[in-house]
């Protein structure tokens, strides 16, 4: 944390007059000492850091060194005609600083992944002597990422690989730093909240502070399914699935080839379920046009884009600007109460589809 802040200034006040009214003074100075780092820059993180920035987040430092001219789409931050020569974190944190000139916006350098810590197998990354000449850079970059995570309160990654997100969530655990990881694959979205085993927080009207346990992203998707009934959200199975995907190919799906292997994982584990007893059970628990665009819609939105195959199989969606909107939307007030410790943040899988449900989002904790 920032050292604590005396007052705020006239400047804070007259900016920030809206939001004192509705959470006081000591919700806003956490805001303003808190320090949020955000990893990828592609349309939902460019809506949190759009939304935590106006919000009054003291310092927020940004990750991807993309050139700008390959931005993703749904990162309205980047001004194209402006940003030759800079990267994407570069470009964004221009704007997001005209937006608030209040608070500190920082360039970290770094790709927009956690890649680093996927170590190959028989590298070891405490001192061992396996292939250690050929470990050097993979470990420094390791350890670069940790030191750099070391240094924020709370991280936000966006658009990462599953293996990816447990890899940080496990380093942020270990660190005792938040983590939010999210991404927008079409229709569809999710958020991962990950506060630690013990989160504190007070809510309006009462002084008596409550305590929150989190599960790791792990342990969320390796829950038992007797947890999951006919009320969850089909996205978690789906998600599952993806994750089984990964684990087992030590890379992401993506494209028609890995669509029908997914669909069978999320079948084997919706049948798991006691509510998906028949076969109708198991459509409304996971439907198959459902698991479908997730993948292929992934796929489009991964580093590199969708290949010429995908594109033309399918026509991925990538990252629809309403659900980039809806979900940052949710995910940055979500950050504003971790940081803040104030009001109940959500407990950690937030799913959301308009193919499902009505196109409500739903919080799930396993």
């Amino acid at each position: 944390m920032s050292p604590v802040l005396d007052a705020l200034t006239e400047d804070h006040a007259a900016v920030y007059d809206r939001q004192l009214r509705v959470w006081g003074v000591e919700v806003q100075r956490r805001l303003i000492e808190a320090k949020v780092l955000i990893i990828g820059l592609g349309g939902l993180a460019a809506e949190i850091a759009k939304n935590i920035v106006l919000a009054g987040v003291g310092t927020v430092a940004l990750v991807d060194d993309t050139a700008a001219s390959s931005v993703a789409p749904g990162n309205f931050l980047v001004e194209l005609d402006s940003a030759t020569g800079k990267s994407v974190a570069e470009a964004s944190a221009v704007t997001l600083q005209a937006m608030n000139p209040l608070i500190a916006v920082r360039v970290e350098r770094g790709p927009p992944s956690a890649s680093a810590l996927l170590l190959p197998d028989g590298l070891q990354p405490e001192g061992g002597a396996a292939d250690q000449v050929s470990a050097s850079p993979v470990l420094t970059a390791a350890e670069d990422l940790r030191s750099l995570v070391s240094r924020y309160d709370t991280v936000v990654a966006c658009g990462l690989p599953l293996r990816e997100v447990a890899a940080l969530d496990d380093l942020c655990r270990q660190l005792s730093k938040q983590l939010f990881a999210g991404e927008v694959r079409g229709a569809s979205s999710f958020a991962f909240v990950d506060l630690g085993p013990r989160h504190v927080y007070t809510v309006q009207g009462d002084p008596e502070e409550k305590v929150v346990e989190y599960r790791s992203f792990r342990d969320a998707m390796k829950t038992d399914l007797k947890a999951v009934n006919k009320r969850t959200h089909p996205l978690y199975l789906a998600l599952r699935a993806c994750w089984e995907f990964e684990e087992a190919h030590c890379r992401s799906a993506g494209g028609p080839a890995d669509v029908a292997e997914v669909q069978d994982v999320a079948q084997r584990l919706a049948s798991a379920v006691p509510a998906g007893n028949t076969a109708a059970a198991m459509k409304a628990l996971i439907p198959e046009a459902l698991v479908e665009g997730f993948v292929l819609d992934g796929a489009a939105v991964a580093p590199g884009g969708a290949s010429d195959l995908v594109q033309e199989a399918a026509q991925p969606l990538g990252e629809l600007a309403p659900v980039c909107a809806v979900v940052g939307g949710v995910v940055a007030n979500n950050v504003l109460r971790a940081v803040s410790h104030f009001n109940p943040p959500l407990r950690n899988l937030f799913c959301y589809s308009y193919l499902v449900r009505d196109g409500l989002g739903v919080e799930e904790c396993f």
